[in-house]
Parts: structure tokens; C-alpha cells; sequence
């Protein structure tokens, strides 16, 4: 399961996808394709996650990658290309490269 992780190693992606609510089903499908199709095999991916708003308005990316370099590779590719034309249309989209300054969690113990 991805995790957020606070590791000055990582470079860590939060993207916003500002979209209609009948089309946040198809920008999800597209960002999942992407995950699983381009990022999974690609090197210096470590995790992404695709939350979605519940007011149907907006969608996440929360990206985490080795570098910065090994994601900018990952989006030259073909495969990354030829999905993200999906989004047009669809989506006004905000990249964020963030850092992570905390993470709180409970424990195991807590959560059952």
C-alpha cells in the first residue's frame, strides 16, 4: 500500500485536475491508466496515489519518484503521451512539487 513518506531522497508530486463532475470518473480512469500502464514500470517511481473529491469537482495525484528527472522521463514517453491526450478537454490541471513536513499516523493498535 502506498505510504507518504518524509525523505528528503524523494521528490514528492501533488497534482490538481480540475474537472466538470460528469467527467471525474474518466479522469480518474485516465490517471489509474497511467499508473499502472506507464509509472509502475518506469524507473525511480516509488508510489501514487489518485484520491477524488466528493463534490465530483476535482481529482489528486499524489506522486512520489526518486527524483525529479526519473518523472520528466516518464512523461516523454509514448505510452504517458498517448493517455494524457485523453485529458483534453476534460481538465484544468494544477502541478504542485511539494515536500513533505510531517506525517502523523496511529498505530496499528489504535486503528482496529
Amino acid at each position: 500500500m502506498p505510504e507518504i513518506v518524509r525523505n528528503p531522497n524523494y521528490v514528492t508530486f501533488i497534482n490538481v485536475f480540475k474537472c466538470r463532475p460528469a467527467d471525474q470518473d474518466e479522469v480518474v480512469r485516465i490517471n489509474v491508466e497511467i499508473v499502472e500502464r506507464v509509472a509502475l514500470g518506469s524507473p525511480g517511481f516509488i508510489s501514487a496515489s489518485i484520491p477524488r473529491s466528493t463534490d465530483g469537482t476535482r481529482v489528486f495525484n499524489y506522486l512520489q519518484w526518486e527524483s525529479s528527472e526519473h518523472l520528466t522521463r516518464m512523461q516523454a514517453s509514448p505510452e504517458f503521451r498517448r493517455l494524457g491526450q485523453r485529458f483534453a478537454g476534460l481538465i484544468k490541471f494544477e502541478p504542485h512539487r511539494c515536500e513533505v513536513a510531517h506525517v502523523g499516523e496511529a498505530s496499528s493498535r489504535d486503528r482496529s
